[in-house]
């Protein structure tokens, strides 16, 4: 399991790939440079992305909540 100190070092790199990542797909949706002249679709785009994962870790709390659960009535 990561520290703090970890998380957040791992957060600017995930924050960065995402970066790259939206780079590219608007450049290839839109043309190449559009990302630069278009900013705040990078900032869409990156923010869609820390949405998605949020979903995701919530998803796997409830998840784990419902094995807990389940194997605290014996069943």
């Amino acid at each position: 399991m990561l520290n703090a100190d970890e998380l957040a070092r791992q957060a600017g790199v995930t924050a960065a790939q995402w970066m790259r990542a939206a780079v590219e797909e608007i450049d290839n949706m839109f043309g190449n440079g559009y990302a630069a002249k278009h900013p705040e679709l990078v900032s869409g785009f990156i923010q869609s992305a820390a949405l998605d994962q949020a979903g995701m870790y919530l998803r796997s709390i409830a998840e784990s909540l419902e094995y807990l659960e389940f194997s605290y009535k014996g069943n």
